[in-house]
Parts: C-alpha cells; structure tokens; sequence
C-alpha cells in the first residue's frame, strides 16, 4: 500500500504542461505574403457563454488591484495608456487583453504598413481547476475566439480566422508549473498565434 502510494505521489509530481495553439482559416487573409500591415485599433466582444467566468476573472482581479493599493479602473474605458504589464493582472480582462495584444502585435511589427482593425470574439474561457487537475490528473486552461482582420480605411474585411489556445495541466506538478498569471498568458498566446497568422510567418523579425 504504501508502494502504491510513493507511486502515485511521484506520478502527480512528475505531470507536465502541455501547450496547444492553433489557427484555423475561416476566410483566407486577402494579404500578399510578407505585406506590411499596421494594428490601428481593436473591437473586441464576449460571447454570452463566458460572461460567467469573465465574472469570475474580474472579481480576482479587483482583489488584487486593492491590495496593490492602486485606484479603481473605469470598466467602461478602453485602454490607450503606456505599456505597464505588471498592472495588467490587476484589470478586467475587457482592458488587460487589447493591451496585451498591444504588446504582441507591437513586437511582432505588426506596427507599419496597410492599417487594420482586429474585430475579435472571445466565445470559450476556461482555467484549469486544481482538484480536478489532481484527481483525474489533467484540467485546462482555454481561450478561444474569432478574429476578423477589417480594412482600416475602407471598412472591407481582409479575412478571417479562429485562434484556439489550450494549456493541460497534468496533477499536481502541472499546476505547480503553471503558476499565476494565467489570464495574461493565455491572452499573450493568443496574440502570438494572432500575429503569426498576420504576418505570415513563425518568427518575429530581427
């Protein structure tokens, strides 16, 4: 028995995360390969199966916005300030994730050339739960959505496309691995995937 149980521990502690992102092409991008583009501004909404969880998110991140001591935000405004990631956890998602792709599409280049608008749906949210995880060793962290690229100067729609983001956490030590921030890495990988698919390549420039 207690063989069985030294096993079981060292398997929980040996589990890994495992990332999983993709991109699937609803309506190919009308962009030459390689076409400079430039992130002028983004629409972004929620589907109304995420609300709940959003919910969720918010009020944590509230929490931490009080015990940081800094002021309440204004859940109405869009965010235009400086880059300063480490309040990011401190925002309703609705503000943390344009900035965060901000961030992203910035260090992609996604900075210069023809101006587009990100019109993008977030339908599926999910963070993984840490008995779940342990019990049945695996749960996820999800975020997914519809991104649709518009033509800045005339409203036209470049493309389209689906970003899907999934980190499994296998038992204890995949919980242990994916430490806080999560929302905020979900969204950065999010943005990563995003800006790929823009940019039509793997790697950032030099």
């Amino acid at each position: 028995m207690r063989h069985r149980l030294l096993c079981l521990l060292f398997a929980l502690s040996c589990a890994s995360t495992v990332q999983a992102r993709q991109v699937k092409p609803i309506q190919p991008l009308s962009l030459v390969a390689g076409q400079p583009v430039r992130v002028t501004g983004m629409d972004l909404s929620f589907a109304p199966q995420i609300l709940a969880e959003l919910g969720e998110s918010d009020a944590k991140a509230a929490r931490k916005r009080v015990e940081a001591g800094l002021p309440p935000l204004d859940s109405a405004s869009y965010p235009t300030g400086p880059l300063d990631g480490a309040r990011y956890a401190t925002m309703p998602f609705k503000q943390m994730f344009p900035l965060v792709i901000r961030d992203v599409t910035r260090d992609w280049k996604l900075d210069s050339g023809t101006p587009v608008i990100l019109r993008i749906t977030l339908d599926r949210l999910q963070t993984a739960n840490a008995a779940m995880a342990i019990l049945i060793a695996g749960s996820s962290d999800i975020l997914e959505g519809n991104v649709d690229v518009i033509d800045a100067t005339h409203g036209g729609l470049l493309g389209s496309f689906r970003v899907e983001v999934q980190n499994s956490h296998g038992g204890w030590g995949g919980m242990v691995i994916r430490g806080g921030g999560i929302r905020e890495k979900l969204a950065e990988e999010f943005g990563l995937e995003l800006s790929r698919y823009i940019a039509g390549r793997k790697k950032k420039d030099g």
